[in-house]
């Protein structure tokens, strides 16, 4: 047996390249092949030579397989031989870590809807911090309907070339904290022997098979955070079938083409010298503003309801522990928005949301009755809870999967890999209402900002209607800020008073993050909070108003004093506004590439009254401001009162995206916001 043992592992490692490892009893490690085991001997090829050990030195073996993809000679590849001929300077990229050469994304299509996913790049390494990104590589996969390898990784450096090994390749499941969604599995490695000069070369690839829940649709995007040579993509598909596509963000000088080749529909996207991305503030999501396409195969929006219907009805099990829960909840509710909001509570505070995406795990719900068990649930199993309560409850909801705006939405592309969350649609009191509990922060009337606006697709209920729709996208008044401050101003500069707010959508739900913070965190949460107001500031007293209750909006209330608030010379007092600061930190660049962005519309108003010290009088105060640019406005103005200062303001944002093209009105607008805040006002006695 021990010699059959011997014989399998001496054949296990000819049948791949090896660098094997041989660690001797006294500590000493061999690198090397082995070409010879027996009982009594070990005989490697160490750099070169043949040596021979003996057994009884040997404290342990260790095989190591190379991705060397049957590659006999890499130097000569064509790629990497041009490269290393005529290698980059890093004065041709100033601002770069590394160069891809090469980024190569090849789609193979089959008869039966599988397909390959095949990815290679080469990369030049220009500085000390290209190093680490460009060397680090990592990939996803579900293991049941997806079968993952590396072909091949090496480095090329001072004209040699170490291959990457298993030894510097880790498979794992990013979700292990999440067993119940358990399912995809992260393979990442790091090639060896990376130095700036050297020269990359590493291909893996990926075939799914064919399911009608997890369908073919793939993106691939064109450009990075570091230049790129040429950047190709290539789909082959058998002739007949129809490859559905849409172009993102594509430059004119983006080179296309389309031609068959036997049996084969080939399509082709080529990119030339394609810059670096920069980091700029506010930038959109990566794939907003990304070039890169889309692709599906061919189908039709009603279709894919009518074929996933079905499916998703067979998971929906209204259990009696479900029913029973739902009457518990609607019990003395007189109207369907009572009724809807406790059920949404509960399942919003109740069932713990999984951070586990449904590309990640699957595009159908689990059954009703096991989400409500287990309570737990990701962004597709708890609305589809909220479903089956509201259900049970003797509402009409609709069941709808949604695209966040972390993606463009391609409508000619009919699949449902296009969506990543899920969610209810209720009319209620005569609007209709899109409830997603994901988290137990948000009102039940407050949908998340990443789905206001989103594409969505109904599945169940909404007879008649389209299957696509389009969720509310709330204007800036539903996600307002009202402040109300009142200040009292001593007679030596000191200020003390209090701040209320009353806050809605985003706000609210960001706010009502403070439940989960002990007594002592929140204390200091609080003492943060006034001392970002003035350096000098101590808080006296704050409370948060229905803070643990979803089903009421938070009340917030602070009071706090500032020793020598305000500077005294002679007979005068001067001051600025307290709280009044708008940052001009955003726009500092003269120009940008990117568009501007924000998830959500916003509002924020209030008045600010400061009760002047007796005995002294208004000598100056500020002009009143109001302007506006590119969906953004700003209005203040400063009234006189007997014995006090009342200021009051407003700022909406009204637009989600500004383009490059009206940065510098945006950039104007917020530098004369950051302007006025400087301004002082003055006190005579």
């Amino acid at each position: 047996m021990k010699k059959m043992i011997i014989f399998l592992l001496c054949a296990f490692s000819a049948s791949w390249a090896s660098a094997d490892l041989l660690h001797l009893n006294k500590g000493d490690e061999i690198n090397g092949t082995i070409l010879k085991l027996d009982a009594k001997t070990v005989v490697m090829n160490v750099a070169g030579a043949e040596k021979t050990f003996s057994r009884k030195d040997v404290l342990k073996l260790q095989f190591v397989k190379e991705y060397t993809g049957g590659r006999a000679e890499p130097l000569k590849e064509a790629v990497v031989a041009q490269l290393l001929s005529a290698p980059p300077t890093p004065e041709d990229y100033p601002n770069d870590g590394y160069l891809t050469v090469l980024r190569d994304v090849l789609i193979d299509i089959k008869p039966d809807k599988s397909y390959t996913v095949t990815r290679r790049a080469v990369r030049y390494v220009l500085r000390e911090r290209g190093k680490s990104p460009s060397s680090y590589l990592s990939y996803n996969y579900l293991p049941d309907i997806q079968k993952a390898d590396i072909d091949y990784a090496y480095s090329v450096t001072d004209s040699s070339v170490t291959y990457l090994t298993d030894i510097s390749v880790m498979e794992g499941s990013p979700y292990l904290g999440y067993p119940s969604y358990d399912r995809v599995k992260l393979a990442k490695f790091a090639i060896p022997n990376v130095q700036i000069g050297s020269v990359l070369d590493s291909q893996y690839h990926y075939t799914t098979v064919y399911r009608s829940t997890y369908p073919f649709f793939e993106t691939v995007a064109f450009r990075f955070f570091e230049p790129g040579k040429i950047c190709r993509l290539t789909v082959t598909a058998p002739n007949g079938f129809t490859l559905a596509y849409k172009e993102f963000n594509m430059p004119k000088d983006r080179i296309f083409s389309l031609e068959k080749r036997g049996d084969r529909t080939v399509y082709s996207w080529t990119l030339h010298d394609v810059p670096s991305y920069k980091d700029e503030p506010n930038t959109p999501p990566f794939m907003r503003y990304a070039p890169h396409v889309a692709l599906s195969l061919g189908d039709s929006w009603e279709s894919l309801r009518r074929e996933f219907e079905p499916l998703v009805r067979a998971r929906l099990n209204i259990t009696p522990a479900i029913s029973a829960r739902a009457a518990e909840l609607a019990a003395g509710k007189a109207s369907a928005a009572e009724k809807a909001e406790a059920i949404y509570n509960w399942v919003a505070a109740e069932i713990k949301y999984q951070p586990v995406g449904m590309d990640e795990y699957s595009y159908l719900p689990k059954d009703s009755g096991e989400i409500f068990d287990a309570r737990t649930g990701n962004a597709l199993d708890k609305p589809f809870l909220l479903y089956a309560m509201l259900t049970a409850a003797g509402l009409e909801p609709e069941f709808a999967y949604a695209q966040s705006k972390y993606s463009l939405f391609a409508d000619n592309l009919p699949n449902i890999r296009q969506f990543d969350y899920a969610e209810c649609l209720l009319e209620l009191d005569g609007r209709t209402l899109a409830l997603a509990p994901l988290d137990d922060r948000h009102r039940y009337n407050e949908l998340i900002s990443i789905l206001q606006g989103a594409p969505a697709l109904r599945v169940l209920g909404g007879p008649g209607k389209p299957a696509l729709l389009t969720n509310p996208d709330p204007p800036a008044d539903d996600q307002a800020t009202l402040e109300t401050e009142d200040y009292v101003l001593g007679r030596e500069g000191g200020l003390s008073g209090e701040i209320t707010l009353r806050v809605s959508g985003e706000e609210q739900a960001s706010m009502r993050g403070y439940k989960n913070y002990k007594k002592e965190d929140l204390d200091k949460a609080m003492e943060s909070y006034v001392h970002s107001l003035h350096p000098q500031a101590r808080l006296k007293d704050y409370k948060i108003e229905n803070l643990p209750d979803l089903s009421k909006d938070l009340l917030f209330r602070v009071s706090y004093g500032v020793k020598g608030y305000a500077m005294t010379a002679g007979r005068y007092m001067i001051l600025k506004l307290p709280g009044l600061e708008y940052s001009a930190g955003n726009v500092s660049q003269t120009e940008r590439e990117l568009p501007m962005f924000w998830y959500s519309r916003s509002r924020t108003s209030g008045t600010v009254t400061v009760k002047l010290p007796r005995g002294f009088r208004l000598y100056h105060v500020p002009q009143d401001l109001k302007a506006s640019a590119a969906g953004q406005s700003f209005s203040a103005s400063y009234k006189a009162g007997k014995g006090e200062l009342v200021f009051t303001q407003e700022l909406r944002r009204d637009r989600l995206q500004i383009e490059p093209a009206d940065y510098l009105k945006y950039k104007s607008f917020k530098e004369s916001l950051a302007q006025f805040t400087e301004n002082w006002i003055v006190l005579e006695k």
